[in-house]
């Protein structure tokens, strides 16, 4: 939700613009030191079209950085958030699953485009570091985020940094294999958690479960056909009761339970933030989480492990982009170097 901030005696006050490159939409917005979002923009993604899609993401950050000055509010340095493969260094987006961008130097471009400091990042990092920055992980400086949408992301902390590996690709968690014998993933394996713990996975679950049903809630929101079933009608179905809606999601919920056991065994962190579409109805998923949690997982290891749920909506990758370009500021780092 955009919040007015109060202006102060000077002239201008610092922001950052914060924008979430995103498969559905780019939406961009400025961010002041709070993680307040002052304004926001938005357009639908043209993700076939790659350097569309750069171009509509650079005349969207122009757009806010202009809007933000109209506010009283000067930007100070841009963040993005790119789903994809992210060389964090040189601010290189390798590949992306969903959109036809690859080997795109969007560090570089924003830089030139704005004349100010810039930074990139893997949308799933990002939103990690926008939970450390004013949501749920605010003082908290080891944990793990997943993000639950269209696929499943993930960022890790280590004492408070998010944890890159060796070349910049680490926490993709959605690729962890669950069921080696379980359907094929869009990355071409099969049983990775994102097929089986994601919206698209909810759906899926919620179809197979509604075919051939005499007495469903879900079939009457769909008109009878499974194919039509979206995430919002699963979740709106099980908060009425719904018996197949509430097993979809207590499926989702078991295949999500054994790859945050997996987690919490490999990083022992003191939460887990459960983000995106999903996790907005996630309490319909946090009894069944916690049956396998206690089942699957060793005890001594998994019992100071919160499990929360993501406190930053529909702003997660505006405030995480912002999140990332204020810690750049922050840290003094070399934004106009592309080593």
């Amino acid at each position: 939700m955009v919040k007015k901030r109060k202006k102060e005696s000077d002239p201008f006050l610092r922001c950052v613009i914060g924008a979430d490159a995103g498969g559905t939409k780019i939406a961009v917005g400025a961010v002041d030191a709070t993680g307040c979002v002052i304004l926001r923009q938005e357009t639908p993604s043209p993700v076939r079209d790659g350097e569309r899609m750069v171009a509509k993401l650079m005349d969207l950050i122009k757009s806010c950085v202009h809007a933000a000055r109209g506010e009283g509010f000067e930007a100070a340095a841009v963040g993005i958030a790119a789903a994809g493969y992210i060389l964090h260094e040189k601010g290189v987006l390798l590949e992306s699953p969903n959109i036809a961008w690859s080997m795109a130097p969007l560090k570089k471009i924003s830089r030139e485009a704005t004349g100010l400091p810039s930074f990139l990042e893997n949308d799933a990092n990002a939103a990690a570091a926008g939970e450390h920055f004013t949501g749920a992980c605010r003082s908290v400086d080891d944990f793990v985020y997943l993000t639950l949408g269209t696929g499943v992301g993930g960022g890790v902390y280590i004492d408070g940094n998010i944890y890159r590996g060796h070349r910049g690709t680490a926490a993709e968690l959605g690729h962890m294999v669950i069921d080696p014998n379980g359907p094929v993933c869009g990355c071409g394996r099969r049983g990775c958690l994102e097929i089986l713990a994601s919206g698209t996975a909810l759906e899926r679950e919620a179809a197979e479960l509604s075919s051939g049903s005499d007495n469903s809630l879900l079939l009457d929101m769909c008109g009878g056909d499974t194919s039509l079933i979206t995430g919002e009608m699963v979740s709106a179905a099980a908060e009425k009761g719904d018996p197949k809606a509430l097993e979809a999601f207590k499926r989702v919920a078991y295949y999500l339970g054994l790859g945050i056991v997996n987690l919490i065994h490999v990083f022992n962190p003191e939460m887990v933030v459960l983000g995106g579409g999903v996790a907005r109805s996630g309490h319909l998923l946090l009894d069944e989480l916690d049956l396998v949690i206690a089942e699957h997982g060793i005890t001594v290891l998994v019992e100071n492990t919160t499990i929360v749920l993501s406190t930053l909506g529909g702003d997660a990758g505006i405030v995480g982009a912002g999140a990332i370009a204020w810690e750049g500021i922050k840290k003094g780092l070399d934004c106009f170097s592309d080593r």
